[in-house]
């Protein structure tokens, strides 16, 4: 999937609330499990990055270290 079509998910996902802007509890980053993206849908592979982002909300959200980013970007861009 391109980035800006990774972009235009993630801002679908933040207006449907499918993915919350908050301030995560913590964050791990490790190898990949295979778990589904939280940004795009697509699978963290082992030789990909996946961010574990625990929320205040009370689940965890996992991302590609790019969806990550961009989910970042965008929550920041809510906040301003």
């Amino acid at each position: 999937m391109h980035q800006d079509q990774i972009r235009a998910r993630i801002k679908k996902l933040l207006q449907t609330g499918d993915i919350p802007c908050e301030s995560p509890e913590d964050i791990w980053a490790g190898s990949g499990q295979g778990h589904s993206c939280a940004g795009c849908g697509g699978a963290i592979r082992p030789d990909e990055v996946e961010y574990e982002v625990d929320l205040r909300a009370g689940f965890t959200i996992r991302l590609h270290r790019a969806c990550h980013m961009i989910w970042l970007e965008e929550c920041g861009e809510r906040t301003r």
